[in-house]
């Protein structure tokens, strides 16, 4: 006797067995891309926390260029003919050439400073601390200065032509988060490049620039 098998009524609720394959084998892929986007993530991840502690950054931290202040040592004054004399630091004192905080006893020297080269409308000079021997300036230009990041600063941003973008300028608190604050400057599109300066005193200490 021949089995006709199931009632062809009852045949559609009965998927065939390379319908079971297909599905299983659509299950498996979409579990394997699952874990392979998941392995992509935590190397991407990684990869960028590792480019942040070799000192990788997008962001260029910048202190008076110790070649310009080497010529006016040199010379024996600033650029603005105060003379350069030396004075013993009593520990506080910002320097400007290593952006740190002067050791006591150091030997610097106060000078008045520009961070303009050429003729400008906005141009600042003020007062500024800086080693009065030779300094090798500063050497982690990726990190944000950490004698810096719980000052009272402002930050004075500028357009692509050097003309002040007024709308930016920020005021910072110690509690604030610096770092996170200049980088959203740094992302408006008419802003090149901004000033950092003290809120107190209101005298320059460095310059950022995004990283080329």
């Amino acid at each position: 006797m021949i089995h006709a098998g199931p009632p062809a009524h009852h045949r559609h609720h009965q998927p065939h067995r390379h319908q079971k394959d297909h599905a299983r084998a659509r299950h498996l892929s979409g579990s394997l891309d699952h874990r392979r986007n998941a392995v992509t993530d935590s190397r991407q991840i990684e990869t960028t926390r590792a480019g942040r502690l070799n000192g990788m950054s997008d962001v260029d931290f910048i202190a008076i260029d110790p070649e310009r202040l080497q010529r006016m040592r040199e010379r024996g004054a600033d650029e603005h003919g105060n003379p350069w004399t030396p004075r013993t630091a009593e520990g506080w004192e910002p320097l400007r050439c290593c952006l740190r905080k002067a050791e006591v006893s150091e030997q610097i020297a106060l000078v008045c400073y520009t961070p303009w080269t050429e003729p400008s409308p906005w141009l600042e000079a003020g007062p500024v601390f800086v080693h009065f021997g030779q300094c090798n300036g500063y050497t982690t230009p990726g990190d944000y200065p950490e004698a810096f990041l719980h000052s009272r600063s402002m930050l004075n941003p500028f357009d692509h032509t050097g003309a002040r973008a007024y709308d930016h300028i920020t005021f910072l608190q110690p509690e604030d988060d610096h770092e996170a604050a200049v980088r959203t400057i740094l992302d408006q599109p008419q802003v090149d490049y901004l000033h950092v300066r003290s809120a107190i005193a209101g005298c320059f200490t460095f310059e950022v620039r995004p990283a080329h």
